[in-house]
């Protein structure tokens, strides 16, 4: 159904409205991390064709929408950490990573010590590669290559 240019005109303005008392609302630091989010989203969209990476089935790409959110909102996690070891790559590859976290290699490798023990060294690995193979993705997958 399409709506008249009117109410779409008053859909907009409520809109425009109620963004900015909701904004008004919100502490600093989670205004400027839903800032650095949708500025994110907006700029995989245009890059490559989706708002997310999930969206465009890439591998590890729900890992990388995760990390890249956490990053935005200043959070530590296993895959914020493992955006900001990777960035380098993922900014060749045309991933908007703004913030990293230092020291992450060692951050990672003993959040993953914790959680998986013996295991943390293989765990490591297998996120390195998610990655490489979601860094090799991008590459094919950008829209203005």
């Amino acid at each position: 159904m399409k709506l008249p240019p009117k109410v779409l005109e008053e859909f907009r303005r409520h809109g425009r409205n109620g963004g900015k008392a909701r904004a008004a609302g919100m502490a600093p630091e989670a205004r400027i991390a839903g800032a650095r989010h949708a500025a994110t989203a907006r700029w995989i969209g245009e890059r490559f064709g989706a708002r997310s990476f999930a969206a465009l089935g890439l591998p590890g790409g729900e890992t990388i929408d995760a990390g890249l959110a956490d990053l935005a909102a200043s959070a530590t996690s296993t895959e914020s950490l493992l955006v900001s070891l990777a960035a380098p790559r993922l900014r060749r590859e045309g991933v908007p990573v703004v913030v990293v976290q230092s020291d992450a290699e060692q951050r990672l490798y003993d959040r993953l010590e914790q959680s998986e023990g013996e295991l943390a060294h293989a765990r490591y690995n297998a996120l390195r590669r998610q990655v490489v193979s979601f860094a090799d993705a991008c590459r094919v997958a950008r829209v203005d290559c």
